[in-house]
């Protein structure tokens, strides 16, 4: 197992699960262009920032009264956009893994020409894990989604951005091409999160989470905008 497990930061709230679950979610990646066009030629330029940031828009059902309230007091300790908490995409989907969680692994350093040698880095793509067992009993597909911690607690969602091809028979090692880039080193020989894979969110703004209060339920369908904490 791995040697070393680091959970996201104690003073970071949940959303709470015990509501019913979300009737639909949209979820995407938000990244940060810049685009220049020549006023002569008409040309583009553009130029990709750093710091691409989840957004999602989650819709809930109608909810019970008791419900409601659970949800109202969560979103005033919140503080609007000010607070931030842990949130699960409801639609995530797992890698399939035998028996051990992988973990985070350092790069080979012998071998410049080594892909990996770019792994794990600040704004790197590209994520160097032990599998720790066969990698044949691994499957791990464009679309799974996963979450990773730094030393400090922090918590980052992720996807895997490429189907992966798993090494020779008896490799324990490889790198797993993501998205978004890495906001930090991750803590090696942590686990990788693969149960239940959360991104640390915030309210979009401080208009959210209206409650529309009608005999005792909640209607409408109450649809709450988020956006990653950066």
């Amino acid at each position: 197992m791995a040697s070393a497990t680091f959970l996201a930061s104690n003073e970071i709230p949940t959303f709470p699960t015990n509501l019913p679950s979300p009737e639909a979610e949209r979820w995407w990646l938000e990244h940060k262009t810049q685009i220049f066009t020549s006023p002569l030629s008409g040309r583009e330029q553009r130029l990709a920032l750093q710091r691409a940031r989840w957004r999602a828009d989650v819709v809930l059902p109608f909810l019970q009264e008791h419900e409601a309230r659970q949800l109202a007091v969560f979103v005033a300790n919140l503080q609007g956009a000010k607070g931030q908490f842990l949130y699960s995409p409801a639609h995530k989907h797992s890698a399939n893994w035998c028996e051990d969680i992988p973990i985070v692994a350092t790069p080979p350093a012998d071998n410049a020409a080594d892909v990996a040698d770019e792994a794990n880095k600040t704004a790197s793509t590209k994520l160097h894990v032990d599998l720790l067992k066969n990698s044949n009993q691994h499957q791990i597909n464009a679309g799974d989604y996963f979450a990773i911690y730094s030393n400090l607690g922090q918590c980052a969602l992720h996807i895997v951005t490429n189907p992966w091809q798993a090494p020779e028979e008896g490799a324990r090692f490889t790198t797993i091409d993501i998205a978004p880039p890495l906001r930090f080193e991750p803590v090696v020989s942590s686990e990788i999160e693969l149960q239940r894979p959360q991104a640390t969110m915030r309210l979009l703004n401080d208009q959210q989470a209206k409650l529309f209060w009608r005999r005792g339920l909640i209607v409408d369908g109450l649809t709450i905008a988020l956006s990653e904490v950066l």
